[in-house]
């Protein structure tokens, strides 16, 4: 009989050590889950907060090059790709296609020194430049976050 209470007494003790185990490792999964959530989260403010500024920037530079149409409609078509992007991944390949349809109109802005003169123009260039930099920042940051493969899975959002 007293045996049979010492084996089970061990047995309890080591279900709990494991269920204590169990729920702490669950506990890391979900804290390492909720900072990449987090670090995504601050990346897409910032890609959001650069598709805000676009359109001004746009209506800038259409005020100097009129006929350079195919370049605003393609900056259209990509910024309304970041907007209505809902995973990381089409968020990351919309904003490819951000930067360089970005690309084209800096270029066209070179050939107007006018353009370069005026004071809205080179804010607005300013701002974007600024949240370039906090895209840069937030991406390390996210990258440098714990991998997905060691968190748990996110459950859907619906």
């Amino acid at each position: 009989m007293k045996i049979g209470l010492v084996i089970l007494v061990i047995l309890l003790i080591l279900a709990l050590i494991l269920g204590s185990s169990f729920v702490g490792r669950r506990n890391q999964m979900a804290v390492k889950r909720e900072a990449v959530n987090a670090a995504w989260a601050q990346v897409d403010v910032v890609l959001q907060r650069r598709a805000d500024l676009i359109p001004n920037l746009v209506q800038t530079v259409k005020g100097f090059a009129v006929h350079e149409e195919q370049v605003f409609g393609e900056i259209a078509q990509a910024r309304s790709a970041l907007i209505g992007a809902r995973t990381p991944a089409d968020k990351i390949a919309a904003n490819g296609a951000l930067d360089s349809a970005l690309s084209r109109l800096l270029v066209i802005t070179e050939n107007y020194p006018q353009l370069k003169s005026n004071e809205n123009f080179l804010r607005l260039q300013d701002e974007l430049a600024g949240t370039e930099n906090r895209i840069a920042v937030e991406r390390r940051r996210q990258k440098s976050a714990p991998a997905p493969s060691t968190a748990a899975p996110a459950p859907a959002k619906p």
